[in-house]
């Protein structure tokens, strides 16, 4: 008497596309205060690192202000979500504030022909955008 094998189905990282739906689908079941702090929390990461990356004595007097504001807006953010216990909501936002910290040390790099020390900060890059297109948030650093 034969026995059945069992089938088994290959799996592989949902497109692109289908995680970038996927993700939506998610948040739009989110509580509203936890939508907002995750909103509040990527937006405001984003100014923090755009105006991080600048040389401080660059910045102006608004900027300075807005920096301020922005490092305000994270830890009250991250509160809500840490109350809401799902801080696991930030991953890709963190993944994306990686991946511009290692894109601006990756053109001071190239800037200085630190070829080697380019390989290994475009590694991290890729690494991110690997974690942010499997979370379907391309949309953090500018992709589709």
């Amino acid at each position: 008497m034969a026995t059945a094998t069992p089938t088994t189905t290959p799996t592989a990282p949902l497109p692109t596309s289908a995680a970038a739906l996927l993700a939506k689908l998610e948040r739009a079941f989110l509580p509203l205060p936890v939508v907002r702090a995750v909103t509040r929390y990527e937006i405001a990461t984003a100014r923090f690192d755009e105006l991080a990356a600048k040389p401080a004595s660059e910045l102006k007097p608004a900027e300075v202000d807005a920096f301020s504001q922005a490092q305000q807006t994270i830890a009250e953010s991250v509160a809500v979500l840490a109350e809401a216990e799902r801080l696991d909501l930030i991953a890709p936002a963190k993944a994306a504030t990686r991946y511009r910290q290692a894109s601006a040390h990756y053109r001071v790099l190239a800037a200085c022909g630190d070829y080697e020390g380019c390989e290994y900060v475009r590694d991290e890059m890729g690494h991110c955008l690997c974690q942010l297109e499997a979370a379907g948030r391309l949309d953090l650093v500018g992709g589709v």
